[in-house]
């Protein structure tokens, strides 16, 4: 063999176990650096929250701006009422000879009521509302206690709808119709359902003033009594 032709092939020889011995420069991504889990619809929703919001933050309390806190009102003015009765005896209910009926009648009446206000649109309390007529000579007389829910529905829109409210009553109460003092018809554990409107424009101090018109109806098996009263409320909230 020729000198040159060995060299050569030593040569060869030489840079084949260099390309072995050496390692591959191209890197893989790890399986975990690729590998995606998937991301729930919580996890979705917090990345698209902004940064600057903090999910543990609490909500922003708005302040009262009309009424809070502790409630007591009053309520007087004219009141019409009639009213229909028997005897609170079994064997007299539903007998013609024994019906009582007092008629439309006029006096005075009003409710009285104590509790809270949650919202500037909201309270809830519990109270009495009664008072008597005379009509033909016979007087009817009753009332009840009752659960109170005052409302102010259209208060989100401002202005004087933040003082115009509804109201609701139901409860337990007693009515009767006397001539003189004999009991001709009576009601005793009589449901006492009402509604109501009324409108709070004025104000001092933590009093409101207003007019207010409230209706309820008193029933039992034997009663039935309808009382309309149409007068001034006056309310003390405890805030703001």
């Amino acid at each position: 063999m020729r000198p040159w032709l060995g060299a050569a092939c030593g040569l060869v020889v030489v840079g084949c176990a260099a390309l072995a011995q050496a390692e591959p420069t191209t890197s893989t991504a790890s399986p975990q650096a690729v590998s995606r889990e998937p991301v729930s619809s919580e996890a979705a929703a917090s990345q698209a929250v902004s940064p600057d919001a903090a999910p543990d933050d609490p909500i922003p309390f708005s302040p009262a701006e009309r009424r809070s806190g502790f409630t007591l009102g009053i309520m007087g003015g004219l009141l019409s009422s009639t009213a229909r009765g028997y005897p609170n005896d079994v064997a007299k209910i539903n007998l013609p000879e024994y019906e009582a009926d007092a008629g439309l009648g006029f006096s005075t009446g009003g409710a009285l009521w104590l509790g809270g206000t949650l919202t500037d649109w909201l309270s809830l309390g519990i109270g009495m509302v009664g008072g008597s007529t005379e009509s033909g000579g016979l007087t009817s007389s009753g009332g009840a206690f009752s659960v109170r829910i005052e409302s102010f529905p259209l208060f989100y829109r401002g202005g004087p709808w933040r003082d115009a409210g509804l109201l609701l009553t139901a409860g337990l109460g007693g009515y009767s119709i006397k001539r003189g003092k004999e009991i001709l018809a009576q009601g005793e554990g009589t449901s006492a359902v009402g509604a109501g409107v009324f409108y709070e424009p004025w104000r001092w101090w933590h009093l409101s003033f207003g007019p207010q018109l409230e209706y309820s109806h008193q029933f039992s098996r034997s009663m039935s009594a309808h009382t309309l009263v149409l007068g001034v409320r006056t309310v003390f909230y405890g805030g703001p």
